[in-house]
């Protein structure tokens, strides 16, 4: 078959002249258009596109995985924009470095159409896992015949301000996210709106005098998006309001707790503290409760401190192993930088389960600084809330794994550092 692969400077011709990190966007919104080279696909054979499918896709996890990939999805009217793709990257450079593994853009079957987003990324919700797509209404907003400039400076909410109809619909949600374009092409900005009901919205926004007078354009899509991605209208995602609550530590003792309280774990000020800042932690160590949970409610404030690499984080459902008697294995709420408010399957998996939105942390995480965790076990269902915020929705769909285990909590090895874990309060769920 012909080598079709394209040169990675010709991918600026896709891309948006301009320097979009000066836009200050702390997101980039890339459409994924047909691409010149499209009608090759019928030329392959049915394995080659199979293949360059599967690698298509699996980048769009291993970008989700880097922290630079928000979302991800197809279009569903099968028209010139394919799909769209959210990242947290801002410049021609980086977009250009998460599309270098995507066989579709390699070889011009698609093309990536990039713009710098003006939007306020705790606006997203926490996608479902496992995946699941949802169908909801993309409007592209476009400037029309008459439109000559954004009436004063560009904010987030510019198409709200512009379209002062949707006001109600961003009050109640179902307008679930919008904001402008920071580039100068014809396309103004995008609205995502959660229902499907496309000719509701369209019909209602063709009565702006800003559509009627010719000053912009809207272009309707049925958008998949990852379930969760955007959040349902009127549903409350802070963490459920607290029922009869039992104090799992004391404060005080190692009471209902065991492990090496020798040497890694003290009782200070309150808290649980494992590790050292004067010594290197030489490896994993878990301070252990003694009796075993299946659904609860696990709530405790953290805070991770040191130097090299300074990580923890809160067992659950989890067992000690023998070999070595120090550690541990099942799920665990994680702490750390590149691991904060997500879900690990520790000595098991190994592997992260379910991630929050890399962008959303520095706007959720205190360094250095106490932090709240909510871990809720309901059956298969696990959901942990960071600073109030909803980071991990998952469902376990391996019938093996153990839904009931033990408690406790990490200081991980490799660096001088230390956890802290204080206020453990747990409810027990039906």
């Amino acid at each position: 078959m012909k080598n079709l692969l394209l040169p990675w400077a010709a991918l600026a011709c896709f891309l948006p002249q301009l320097s979009l990190a000066a836009t200050n966007a702390p997101l980039t919104f890339i459409f994924l258009n047909t691409g010149p080279d499209r009608a090759k696909l019928k030329e392959m054979p049915q394995e080659t596109v199979s293949q360059m499918q599967a690698a298509h896709v699996g980048n769009f996890g291993t970008q989700f995985n880097r922290g630079t990939l928000m979302a991800a999805g197809p279009l569903g009217d099968n028209g010139f924009i394919r799909g769209t793709v959210l990242l947290s990257v801002q410049t021609p450079e980086q977009v250009a470095e998460c599309f270098k593994p995507d066989p579709f853009v390699q070889n011009g079957i698609l093309a990536v159409e990039a713009h710098p987003w003006l939007v306020d990324p705790m606006k997203f919700g926490t996608p479902k896992v496992p995946f699941q797509l949802a169908r909801h209404t993309l409007c592209i907003v476009k400037k029309g015949d008459t439109w000559k400039a954004w009436p004063g400076e560009l904010h987030e909410d510019a198409l709200v301000r512009l379209l002062p109809s949707l006001k109600e619909q961003a009050r109640t949600g179902e307008l679930a996210v919008s904001g402008p374009f920071a580039d100068n092409t014809g396309k103004l900005g995008l609205l995502y709106f959660y229902s499907t009901n496309q000719a509701q919205h369209q019909a209602q926004l063709e009565k702006e005098p800003a559509v009627a007078d010719g000053r912009v354009q809207l272009e309707f899509h049925p958008q998949f998006l990852g379930k969760g991605t955007l959040p349902p209208p009127g549903d409350d995602l802070a963490p459920p309001k607290p029922g009869k609550r039992t104090p799992l530590f004391d404060a005080r003792t190692f009471a209902g707790w065991e492990g090496d309280t020798n040497n890694t774990w003290r009782v200070d000020h309150g808290a649980l503290v494992g590790g050292s800042l004067a010594q290197t932690v030489p490896h994993n160590d878990f301070l252990c409760a003694t009796r075993e949970f299946k659904n609860f409610d696990l709530r405790l404030k953290v805070k991770l401190t040191g130097t090299g690499f300074v990580n923890g984080g809160i067992q659950f459902r989890s067992q000690r192993l023998k070999d070595p008697a120090y550690e541990m294995t099942g799920y665990q709420a994680d702490m750390g930088e590149g691991y904060w408010a997500s879900l690990y399957d520790e000595s098991r998996r190994n592997r992260t389960l379910a991630y929050p939105y890399a962008v959303q942390l520095p706007h959720i995480l205190k360094q250095n600084d106490w932090n709240d965790y909510v871990i809720r076990c309901e059956d298969n269902h696990i959901r942990l809330w960071f600073n109030g915020v909803l980071t991990v929705d998952y469902t376990e769909d391996d019938k093996s794994i153990p839904l009931s285990g033990l408690i406790g909590v990490q200081i991980h090895g490799g660096g001088k550092a230390e956890a802290f874990y204080k206020d453990i309060t747990v409810e027990e769920l039906p």
